[in-house]
């Protein structure tokens, strides 16, 4: 073909039909120009297809994490509320009438299942943090949906705050614990036998029940549990999820 336009050339000079060999030569520049611009663009055409199979495959992802993050939420609101309720039968012993229709290993139980449990969140964040760090966020094209993936961590600074706040009122109830209460004691009412006595062995956990201190610790432990719960902290945090979440289900259908 080449060849072919080359000896076209040759014959319109040889004929000194200059004005047709000018028409044709910038004909045939059009055409080379037409030829790049069509390759650009099917070349920029192959590039944003795999841009967004590659957004794709990256809101699917963020879609089954942050299902997951909400699953996680909606079970530590549920074994929260759970907790408060553990709480609001401890709190019923510092009356000696309720107390004293309780028997020992009924204390144990309820102080077991209170020490044992803990206010905690940790979400996934693997995907996002990857997105984040290798600097593909901007391949999602929802610029709202950007911004929101961007600031979720910082939507868990409140927890985290809280989440030191109530971790040191029980730590200071476990102080309580270990200097007027007998581990030894809930251990063995839920089934734990030890070999040899102790003198611990006529410690009695009533004890606990007497003491202004504890009851405060456990009123505090308490309402910031319930604050946890509420509006400002995993309320929040929820809603953000489920905002994400609308937001990549509108995006994965497109």
């Amino acid at each position: 073909m080449i060849t072919l336009f080359r000896r076209f050339r040759q014959r319109l000079l040889t004929e000194n039909k200059f004005s047709k060999y000018l028409i044709y030569a910038i004909g045939e520049i059009i055409l080379v120009v037409i030829g790049i611009l069509i390759a650009l663009n099917i070349n920029n055409w192959s590039n944003n297809r795999q841009l967004r199979k590659t957004e794709q495959a990256y809101l699917l992802s963020l879609q089954s994490e942050f299902k997951t993050n909400l699953g996680k939420l909606n079970k530590t609101i549920s074994e929260n509320k759970e907790l408060m309720q553990n709480i609001e039968e401890l709190l019923t012993l510092f009356d000696s009438k309720v107390r004293d229709t309780i028997s020992d290993k009924g204390i144990s139980d309820l102080m077991f299942s209170f020490f044992g449990s803990s206010v905690s969140y940790q979400p996934s964040k693997g995907v996002l943090t990857d997105i984040i760090s290798s600097g593909n966020l901007n391949l999602i094209q929802n610029e709202q949906l950007r911004q929101h993936l961007a600031s979720f961590e910082s939507t868990l600074d409140t927890f985290e705050l809280q989440e030191k706040g109530i971790n040191s009122i029980k730590e200071d109830m476990f102080h309580l614990l270990n200097i007027n209460g007998n581990i030894r004691k809930v251990l063995f009412d839920r089934g734990i036998d030890f070999e040899h006595q102790s003198i611990s062995d006529t410690v009695s956990n009533r004890n606990l029940f007497s003491l202004t201190e504890f009851e405060n610790n456990l009123l505090n432990y308490y309402l910031s549990i319930n604050a946890a719960n509420g509006s400002k902290v995993f309320g929040g945090i929820k809603e953000n999820i489920e905002l994400i979440l609308v937001e990549l289900d509108s995006e994965i259908e497109k």
